[in-house]
């Protein structure tokens, strides 16, 4: 790994821990609130961290890693990338149709703590739909072997690769 990579990385791992320790204090927040409307934004808050979390992981793993230079380890990877988009295309798709929902919903409530609880949902999955695409689409134009290794006893490949 290079030093530049290792310094990321190490950034990441303390972010991580930051990240769990915040899911914690807010998960505790959470079990211990009554009203709704708290409870939601305590869960909110309490999800988005957690996912966070294994977000970071799985970037300090794809850091950490030199994929498996072997031909059938490639297809996989442009299969998984096949996937990728198809199934974001239906993922996108429901999101598109729970944004509508909710702004059926908005036009339909006059209670200001659900105008903003519902509001906040919506731009969550504006967001979704906007970012996931792009992702996918970048994703999409990257080689199918992103490193190689400084000899090739650096590329390991499992016994299923």
């Amino acid at each position: 790994m290079s030093i530049e990579n290792r310094k990321i990385t190490d950034l990441l791992r303390q972010q991580i821990e930051v990240e769990k320790r915040t899911l914690e204090v807010i998960t505790q927040a959470e079990n211990e609130s009554s009203e709704m409307a708290v409870k939601l934004v305590f869960m909110d808050v309490r999800l988005d961290t957690a996912k966070h979390a294994k977000f970071l992981q799985g970037i300090v793993d794809l850091l950490d890693e030199t994929p498996c230079d072997q031909w059938s380890a490639k297809v996989q990877r442009y299969i998984d990338r096949i996937k990728l988009e198809r199934k974001l295309k239906d993922i996108v798709t429901q999101e598109d149709s729970m944004t509508d929902l909710v702004s059926k919903a908005l036009k339909l409530t006059n209670d200001r703590i659900a105008q903003l609880l519902l509001t906040h949902l919506k731009e969550d999955e504006q967001k979704h739909s906007k970012n996931l695409s792009e992702i996918a689409r970048f994703i999409q134009t990257m080689p199918l072997q992103s490193k190689k290794g400084q000899k090739g006893t650096d590329i390991v490949c499992g016994p299923d690769k």
